[in-house]
């Protein structure tokens, strides 16, 4: 039976309804996926476009991204969770190509976009393991390299492999020749020749360079004969890349090759070695002309040095095996010559290139003058030893100056062109990228040249690195692979390129992977101070210089349908993120950067234009920003703080130096209002530390407005976020850290109660560390607030940060409240010593549980109707306590002795909210904080003393209670199966709503205050069994954080929501791919001319595409391609953005409709004559081929009637001679 007070309360409470009927209706509730924040898997492959400029990424799970400008990013997978081992462009082409771990090629079409994912344009499973891919820019063939040593051709265009142009294995006769010389340590007839390696040609496409582990074959496709092969031969003696033994150093060794590439010219290559060497050769001499490492040459002569230092007496001057690693992967650069030719062009374009649009990316700086006179430069990986800093190195070569002409007595290269070969190889300067982790692969990206093996003219490259050592390894699966992009070439004295920086998905990946991540709403005025000094052209002036796509804004489609209202999506987001290399990241994942710019987009997006594409050029509705948008001038990076000494009071600043992979983010809170962000630390049960950090800016209060100005002036004396000058002074830490630093004049130590531990041991000043860019926006260290470890490791660890400036932590179950204005501790409570009072011990035991849950409130409670700052504390026993804090004299103090009640249907809380007798949400903002101390608030008694409710959310129970400690008013039981794990007050259409989460991958909103269920959602079913942990924002978006891998963007408001991805067209075909120049052929020709001493045929992509289709090619298949996206319509908007032109007078009807027909008549006749000259030349073609075909006929017969005639003539004069 309710008592009066109980009846009272709940007739007051059911009288009322915060969610109303627009926020009772189930029909507004949609749940859908926005956007995937990660790759999902591990990194395995990536390829570039130079042409379209494009970026791709494969990843383990069979996953492909597409980069380009920085709205432009499209992601899709192969449909089986297969590894994908190989990636390649068709340049300019706009196909794809990729080899998964069954060896089953896949291409698809990014012409052709259909349900957010590019066209599967052919898919064939292969014969043979591939082990290496090489795509060309001039034909539409890819030579596919397999393990039994053979070639295969696959045709792009046809979709087929062509038979009849697969390489055989070149280096099978090469064995059986070794094995009958009776080399030693020759190879079995059983051992296969495994291609490692496929290089074309960089100017005479006619000829393929093959890499064996036995060595090197010069390959030609149009006679289908070896033209020439290499044996790297290192003689007895010679120390090599010095990991042979004492028994094996005085015998012939051949390292298997591992890589190839071609120098730009054409008439050296290099050869990596498994030992660690790198041979150059000449395509015109059997023998290389050197064998090195990276910083000895010559390695394949002996030395009287090598050969006694396997017999040194000290253990120290004898030669011990060196380990070195192999040569992985090889790119010989060239850099763009400056001539007359190029300047006049340069001058020229200059007018268009002011012209250019400010959204456009600005290219990298273009090369230093060293490297545009002929220089070349060799990027290597691998070749390193164990004892050497890991990274990427980088030889610098001088241009080749040929030397006069000079005959050969055989059919190599003379001494004088050897030398001069020789010299061109000796490097001038040495680089190296460094990495923090042995790197495991790169790429080279070029500024706009595809030829020369993708590696003409680069402006940046790409590094992945290997799992880092020194960071934490996580339980949950991850991708421990690391990606970087560095500027391309190095310039010689300065120390360290500079580092670019890389998509958003691409950065959450080794050292970048995120630990835990937090979706909040932001106020525009916040949010305008966290974007500034936010430079746009700064910003992609740092971004990897990726210059491909168009993203059109579309709406995204529902699956309840349009109503007729749509509200307004225009509440900026953004997610803050802890990452395993202890740097907090900021994201923007507003709704706004999915919309075109005001300036940009037309108030109508119909139009005159004859053809889509004219259309899109001529309105522009483009997206400029990148989503989610790196927020990097925010990014704070805690081991800043904990490397300077005045931190080095701080067990995590030890930890750091000695064991850095013990240290972990585990909490991390924002303050939307004040821009104050509080990291957790946990260094794995030795201690906890917490550090709060506070966002400093000089000009801060003059982005505030006047009320939260005014705010901020009566919460503390001198605050530091508006007047940083007029802060109070605080002790500097200059050689002894003591934590004791509080500020002077505080009277809060006073009337502290008599904890366990003095608080201002808990304390440790930090304000004086240094700032590492004060010229940008950033955060900087306020102090350091340390809590000893848990009881358990299960134990809870709680903390929640106030934008009034208070800050509160806990445990397990030993609680800290901060005062950040000070910053000074307010309470430290430790209920597992006992308490002292007048009357001595006491003899009841304190509530010893954890606690489970806190928050901020600004708000009475129960009969106590002052409205003051309060921190209510719940516990798992039940045990609720309300901690109030008052302002005496300029400080601020925490009450001795809190509010103290308990609930059965509390136990175990993970989540709070205080309501306003209207719905809103109590927080601990300056506004409330300024209505408070300022008395504004409605009397209680006109609400019949209603003046707070309290929702309380536990794993089985929701319930409400009657200013906060008073009558329960409502209740919903669940059960343990659909276990509650996080929930939040949202406002739906602004009506207040509670959503909670369960465990069973469903999503529940509740109407408030009656606590009745509207409906209940779904995740889309997936292979994650648990729903992971969830964020979720005021406005109704959502956080999944599954795993490192999995992170995604939800919204229950699924209804006319901008769509992510955008409308994306991947591939322009107005742009055109460049070809070699006639200069440059020409140049080829004269080489073969000099060195082979006739005139060489060098073929060109026409030829070889002949070629290497095969005498029964059939048609290219006819491909639908779009040729621009179409932008999806938007309300007209009233104020135009273009003047107002006079309009023509309107048309009859009649007159409409002859025009439309005469327009219809005109673009009829117009397609059927292009449909006659398709026609015409397809016939002239075939008729082409008909007759070659004949004539290759006739020849065949000629030549095989000439052969069967010298069989004849030789075996008659055979049987004449045995007479």
């Amino acid at each position: 039976m309710l008592s009066s007070r109980s009846r009272k309360a709940n007739e007051l409470v059911c009288a009322l309804d915060f969610s109303q009927s627009i926020g009772r209706d189930a029909s507004a509730y949609v749940l859908g996926q926005l956007v995937e924040l990660s790759l999902g898997s591990e990194l395995t492959a990536i390829s570039f476009d130079p042409v379209q400029g494009l970026l791709a990424v494969a990843t383990e799970q069979g996953g492909l991204h597409i980069f380009g400008k920085p709205p432009v990013h499209l992601s899709w997978d192969l449909g089986r969770p297969l590894k994908i081992k190989h990636l390649a462009f068709r340049p300019g082409a706009g196909f794809l190509a990729c080899v998964d771990q069954k060896d089953t090629l896949h291409v698809f079409d990014l012409g052709r976009i259909e349900n957010n994912k590019p066209y599967r344009d052919s898919s064939l499973s292969l014969r043979a393991q591939i082990t290496c891919v090489e795509a060309s820019p001039n034909h539409p063939h890819l030579l596919l390299g397999g393990k039994d040593g053979t070639v295969d051709v696959f045709d792009i265009d046809r979709g087929v492999l062509v038979p009849t142009s697969r390489i055989p294995n070149c280096w099978v006769q090469q064995e059986e020749i070794l094995r009958r010389s009776g080399v030693p340590d020759a190879p079995s007839r059983r051992h296969i020749p495994v291609c490692t390696d496929v290089k074309t040609h960089p100017l005479d496409l006619n000829l393929v360079l093959i890499a064996y582990d036995g060595g090197v074959s010069l390959y030609n496709l149009a006679q289908k004969n070896v033209e020439r092969n290499w044996e790297f031969v290192i003689p007895p003696g010679a120390v090599g890349g010095g990991n042979d033994t004492e028994d094996t150093i005085f015998s012939e060794r051949r390292p298997p090759v591992t890589c190839l590439a071609w120098r730009p010219d054409g008439l050296m290559f290099a050869a990596g070695h498994e030992d660690g060497c790198i041979s150059f050769a000449c395509v015109s001499d059997d023998n290389p002309i050197t064998i090195r490492t990276i910083e000895r040459d010559a390695v394949n002569k002996t030395t009287e040095e090598d050969l006694f230092a396997w017999n040194a007496k000290s253990p120290e001057a004898r030669r011990q095996t060196a380990c070195r690693e192999p040569i992985f992967r090889l790119a010989w650069s060239s850099f763009e010559q400056e001539t007359m030719l190029s300047r006049a062009t340069a001058s020229f374009s200059g007018a268009a290139a002011a012209a250019m649009s400010s959204s456009e990316i600005p290219d990298l700086p273009t090369p230093d003058s060293p490297y545009t006179k002929g220089e070349t430069m060799l990027t290597i990986l691998g070749g390193l030893l164990p004892k050497d800093p890991p990274g990427i190195h980088t030889l610098a070569f001088p241009p080749y100056v040929a030397p006069p002409n000079a005959a050969s007595a055989s059919s190599n290269i003379s001494y004088a062109v050897r030398e001069a070969l020789k010299a061109s190889i000796e490097p001038t300067f040495h680089h190296i990228y460094p990495t923090d982790t042995p790197p495991e692969d790169f790429i080279l990206l070029p500024r706009s040249s595809p030829h020369f093996s993708l590696s003409h003219d680069p402006s940046a490259m790409i590094i992945t690195t290997g799992q880092d050592r020194h960071l934490p390894v996580l339980a949950a699966p991850h991708a421990s692979r690391g990606i970087e992009a560095w500027s391309f070439p190095p310039a010689q004295g300065h120390p360290r390129p500079r580092q670019l920086r890389l998509p958003a998905q691409l950065s959450w990946n080794g050292p970048g992977t995120c630990v835990s991540a937090r979706l909040l709403n932001v106020q525009t005025l916040a949010y305008r101070r966290m974007l500034h000094q936010f430079d746009m052209r700064d910003e992609d002036s740092d971004r990897i210089p990726l210059k491909g796509g168009k993203a059109f804004p579309r709406l995204r489609p529902s699956r309840t349908g349009m109503r007729n209202h749509v509200p307004l999506d225009n509440q900026p987001r953004i997610v803050v993120s802890s990452h395993v290399d202890l740097v907090v990241r900021f994201f923007d994942v507003s709704s706004s950067l999915l919309q075109a710019d005001r300036n940009d987009a037309p108030s109508s997006y119909a139009s005159t234009s004859s053809t889509p594409a004219a259309a899109t050029a001529e309105l522009k509705p483009l997206l400029t920003r990148e989503y989610p948008r790196p927020l990097a001038h925010l990014d704070f990076d805690i081991k800043d703080v904990l490397l300077d000494p005045s931190a080095s009071g701080l067990e995590a600043s030890r930890i750091l130096k000695e064991r850095p992979w013990e240290l972990e983010i585990i909490k991390c809170d924002f303050a939307v209002h004040t821009c104050e962000l509080a990291v957790a630390l946990l260094n794995y049960g030795d201690l906890r530390d917490l550090s709060t950090i506070e966002h400093d800016r000089a000009d801060a209060e003059a982005e505030l407005d006047e009320t939260i100005s005014d705010a901020l002036n009566d919460m503390n004396v001198n605050s530091v976020e508006a007047n940083p000058s007029a802060a109070p002074p605080r002790r500097a830490s200059k050689v002894d850290p003591t934590p004791s630093r509080l500020r002077k004049g505080s009277v809060a130590s006073a009337s502290f109660a008599a904890p366990s531990r003095d608080p201002s041991d808990c304390f440790i000043d930090l304000s004086v560390v240094l700032a590492r860019r004060p010229d940008r926006d950033s955060f900087r260290a306020v102090g350091a607030f340390l809590l000893p470890p848990p009881n358990s490791l299960n134990a809870p660890f709680c903390v929640e940060l106030a934008d009034t400036g208070f800050l509160a932590a806990s445990s397990g179950n030993i609680l800290l409240i901060a005062d950040l204005r000070g910053p000074e501790v307010l309470l430290y409570d430790d209920p597992t010593t006992l308490s002292y009072g007048k009357k001595g011990k006491s003899k009841t035991k304190p509530d010893a549980s954890p606690v489970t849950s806190l928050k901020w409130t600004v708000s009475a409670v129960g009969d106590d109707h002052d409205r003051q700052p309060r921190l209510i504390v719940t516990q798992a026993s039940g045990t609720t306590r309300i901690f109030e804090m008052a302002n005496v004299a300029g400080g601020w103090l925490a009450s001795e002795g809190p509010v103290t009640f308990q609930h059965d249907s509390v136990k175990n809380a993970i989540a709070t909210f205080v309501l306003d007798p209207l719905g809103n949400e109590l927080l601990a903002d300056p506004l409330r904080l300024q209505q408070a101390m300022n008395q504004q608030f409605a009397p209680s008694h006109e609400n019949g003393g209603f003046s707070s409710l309290w929702v309380v959310v536990t794993p089985m129970v929701i319930s409400a209670y009657f200013n906060i400690n008073g009558p329960r008013t409502a209740q919903y039981e669940g059960d343990m199966a659909s276990a509650f794990k996080s929930a939040a007050v949202v406002l739906k259409d602004g009506c207040p709503v509670l959503i909670a989460t369960t465990r069973l991958r469903t999503i529940v909103a509740f109407s408030l205050p009656s606590l009745t269920q509207i409906t209940r959602m779904s995740f889309d079913a997936a292979i994650h069994t648990d729903v992971g942990t969830i964020s979720i924002a005021a406005d109704g978006d959502l956080l999944q954080f599954i795993d490192p891998l999995h992170i995604r963007l939800h919204t229950i408001a699924d209804i006319g929501r901008p769509s992510c991805p955008p409308s994306l067209e991947l591939w322009d075909p107005t742009i055109p791919v460049p070809s070699l120049t006639n200069a440059l052929v020409g140049a080829a020709s004269n080489l073969t001319s000099y060195l082979f001493g006739y005139q060489k045929k060098v073929y060109s992509g026409s030829d070889m595409d002949a070629i290497l289709g095969g005498p029964n090619r059939k048609p290219a298949p006819i491909r639908r391609r779009a040729t621009a996206a179409t932008p999806f319509t938007t309300p007209q908007s009233s104020t135009p953005s273009r003047p107002a032109t006079t309009t023509k007078p309107r048309l009859s009807s009649t007159q409409n409709e002859l025009t439309t027909t005469q327009s219809l008549l005109a673009s009829t006749t117009e397609a059927l004559e292009r449909r006659g000259e398709y026609m015409s030349a397809l016939q002239e073609r075939l008729g082409t081929m008909a007759n070659d075909a004949a004539k290759f006929a006739a020849d065949t017969k000629k030549i095989a009637q000439q052969e069967a005639a010298k069989g004849t003539i030789k075996s008659g004069f055979t049987s004449l001679f045995n007479r």
